[in-house]
């Protein structure tokens, strides 16, 4: 008798947690992401978007010009486009008072340091001060003064 009673009362127990275990789950935080690498502050959202406020005027090369263009942002936001610069007032990657450091919304460490995983986008901080981000089949890279992408 004590074996059911002990029964009962363990499957009535897991009943009663089941819905704040389920509810737990469904209340995962959603939202952008956001963070910083150096001087540059970028955000991921959720449908993978990635976005970067740059701390200065930056050039930014990609293979197809035979120029470079300077830009103060850089947005992966379309598969069939490669990341490319925004013109919007302000700095919408940036939250006031600043983003926190990558290091410390870090998703784990890479061969050369922090990365960040969201929504199928991965930045990541590289090989002497390298920064990367890459989202929706397009990516680019930082390093010394000048975007590829």
């Amino acid at each position: 008798m004590k074996r059911i009673v002990g029964k009962i009362a363990g499957v009535a127990a897991a009943a009663a947690l089941a819905p704040v275990m389920l509810a737990a789950t469904a209340q995962a935080e959603s939202g952008p992401v956001f963070f910083s690498a150096g001087s540059t502050n970028c955000a991921i959202y959720d449908d993978g978007t990635v976005g970067c406020d740059l701390g200065s005027p930056t050039r930014l090369q990609y293979s197809f010009l035979p120029f470079l263009l300077t830009v103060n942002e850089i947005v992966i936001d379309q598969p069939f486009l490669p990341a490319h610069p925004t013109f919007d007032p302000g700095t919408p990657y940036t939250r006031p008072g600043g983003n926190p450091l990558l290091r410390d919304v870090k998703t784990g460490d890479g061969q050369w340091g922090s990365y960040i995983e969201h929504a199928g986008a991965r930045c990541e901080s590289g090989f002497h001060g390298s920064f990367s981000c890459r989202s929706k089949g397009r990516s680019f890279t930082s390093w010394s003064g000048t975007i590829s992408a």
